[in-house]
């Protein structure tokens, strides 16, 4: 039978939140891959209030644990937490973004910016927790899992698989010191849908398996607090087509990250809420637009 009306997605169904109505002056907060750097610089750039990502771009779920560890037992970075590398300093727990040429400049970023972070999660309405790979790098001298390598040589690290496990009980312990930090703000978990390793994608998936399933047991321990966003449905199931993502052929393109924000602020926000993101996004293209032909 000939159709004339073919259905070329298979929709994610987003069930209704527990945590939906959160409002403009809600502060939001987040922690972990590009996804939620994406989905919360443009709150910030809306006007909400928060901090995201203090150590700077992080993966996989033990490094996105650290800081939030950090700031609930008050203990911030000393110079055991940095080493030198290149004519620079830098910190196992830190993106590159954080290496310094001196010691001092370094752990003086690094407690600026948890000091910063731990301020902005005590009065935080909402917190997002985007892990996005199971495989870590162990340096063979400590035994710490890095989060960063800071192209320090690979025959110095152990590169592993964290099993679900190992997985849960990060994101437990995470869930655990946010609840001592903040008992009133809710947490939501999404996984990144940014692809790893594209040399070995069976890699991939196991990784983002055993993430995705230590999510939800950490969910279903923490349910009063906890909900789940699916980020990566969205862009597996729904979005499954190269023209989504970009040319490096692993992130999602800017329509593809656009429609996964649309999809979150909906879920989660309140319908003025909504209407102040509409209304601050229109007068950011208009003033782009203005500055793109002001010499014209």
């Amino acid at each position: 039978m000939l159709k004339e009306n073919i259905n070329l997605q298979t929709p994610v169904k987003i069930l209704v939140s527990p945590f939906s109505g959160f409002t403009a002056a809600s502060i939001v907060c987040g922690i972990g891959s590009c996804f939620a750097e994406n989905l919360l610089s443009l709150l910030y750039d809306c006007g909400f209030k928060g901090m995201q990502n203090p150590c700077g771009t992080v993966y996989n779920a033990v490094s996105l644990t650290e800081p939030i560890v950090r700031i609930a037992e008050n203990r911030f970075y000393s110079a055991d937490d940095f080493f030198e590398y290149g004519r620079s300093w830098h910190g196992w727990e830190h993106h590159g973004a954080f290496s310094a040429g001196t010691l001092e400049i370094a752990l003086d970023k690094a407690n600026s910016e948890l000091s910063g972070f731990s301020e902005a999660l005590k009065k935080a309405d909402l917190f997002v927790a985007t892990p996005s790979s199971s495989v870590v790098y162990v340096y063979n001298g400590t035994g710490k899992i890095t989060a960063n390598c800071h192209k320090v040589p690979g025959s110095e690290f152990t590169r592993r698989l964290l099993s679900v496990e190992e997985n849960l009980a990060a994101l437990r312990l995470m869930t655990a010191k946010m609840c001592e930090i903040n008992p009133a703000c809710k947490i939501i978990l999404t996984l990144s849908p940014v692809r790893h390793y594209p040399g070995e994608l069976i890699l991939n998936s196991r990784s983002k398996a055993h993430l995705l399933t230590a999510i939800h047991a950490c969910i279903e321990d923490f349910s009063q607090i906890c909900c789940y966003f699916p980020a990566y449905e969205i862009v597996m199931d729904e979005l499954r087509d190269y023209r989504f993502y970009k040319e490096d052929m692993l992130h999602p393109a800017e329509p593809a990250v656009r429609m996964i924000c649309s999809r979150f602020i909906r879920t989660f926000f309140n319908g003025k809420a909504i209407g102040h993101i509409q209304e601050e996004l229109k007068q950011i293209r208009l003033k782009r637009h203005i500055a793109l032909h002001k010499d014209n």
